[in-house]
């Protein structure tokens, strides 16, 4: 909880976490003095629009006080291919480019081949090519002048909020982390503070936030089977961004395939998971541990050997 003295220092305890709070309260009229003042702004720098709300009350003494924050936003999970002579992944990495909450201010010639290639998925007579197109269109359009102008699917099985504490003791979640934690990362952050607290790993479970204990992440690292096992930059790196909620983007050799992915924390499991480029996870541990269990001598034989 943050508890202040008078409304301008509750506003500046809450510019940490990342928004402009002075500028959004500057073009809104609001009750400074009113028993409970809410805030919904909608952040759109991200390549998905994020919702959060902030609330703060008044106590009969004069005290401003603020719980937490609520950040919300669309997670729809796609499971990519090639369609209708689509190779959807691509498309999405191409309409990721797009800042679609600006749509008026694009040309339209520059965005008529996403709309064609999404109605050329869905007139396709493939279910599946349906699917993607639809929740493609979900993903960008939703919040945006697109939603009034398109027929979308219901987000509701798609929508994820969480709910974030806030203390203002140095060691909060900003709104940047809240977005990681929602597309499943998990946060390295001190329990308490950083005197006297003691890390651990915090993710999003049914919109709330999870304390795990810390893990020794770079010795799970060294069992993963890397095509080029990283260096001890490469490694430093990668505990670092690991460490604030990013993917880690590498290749593992999977049954002498070369398979590329991300790397999440999963601290409830104490390891890592490694999602491949259609979202799947790559079981790398069987893999390793069968690897390991295998016989010199009694590998599969076949012509020429």
């Amino acid at each position: 909880m943050i508890r202040a003295k008078d409304f301008d220092t509750m506003v500046d305890c809450l510019s940490n976490l990342g928004l402009p709070f002075k500028e959004i309260i500057s073009r809104e009229n609001i009750n400074v003095h009113s028993e409970e003042i809410n805030l919904n702004v909608m952040d759109t720098s991200q390549d998905q629009s994020v919702y959060y709300r902030f609330s703060i009350q008044r106590e009969f003494n004069g005290d401003y006080i603020s719980h937490d924050y609520l950040a919300k936003m669309l997670i729809v999970p796609i499971e990519h291919g090639h369609y209708a002579g689509i190779d959807t992944l691509n498309l999405e990495r191409q309409m990721k480019e797009i800042k679609w909450a600006l749509f008026l201010l694009y040309n339209n010639d520059a965005l008529r081949p996403f709309f064609l290639q999404l109605d050329q998925l869905r007139t396709s007579g493939d279910a599946t090519a349906k699917e993607i197109a639809d929740k493609l269109s979900l993903k960008y359009f939703a919040n945006t002048v697109l939603e009034d102008i398109l027929p979308l699917p219901d987000r509701s099985p798609y929508e994820k909020m969480i709910v974030v504490p806030i203390h203002n003791n140095g060691n909060d979640i900003d709104i940047e982390q809240a977005v990681l934690l929602l597309k499943g990362g998990s946060l390295l952050k001190y329990h308490g503070n950083e005197e006297s607290g003691e890390l651990c790993w915090v993710k999003e479970e049914k919109g709330y936030l999870k304390v795990y204990p810390d893990f020794d992440v770079s010795e799970t690292i060294k069992q993963m089977p890397f095509v080029k096992q990283p260096d001890i930059i490469e490694l430093s790196e990668m505990l670092a961004g690991l460490g604030k909620g990013k993917q880690y983007e590498t290749s593992l050799m999977i049954n002498s395939r070369i398979v590329p992915g991300s790397i999440y924390v999963k601290p409830e499991d104490k390891t890592l998971e490694v999602r491949n480029d259609k979202g799947k996870i790559v079981n790398w541990q069987l893999w390793t541990k069968l690897n390991q269990n295998k016989k010199p001598g009694k590998g599969k034989k076949g012509p020429g050997f």
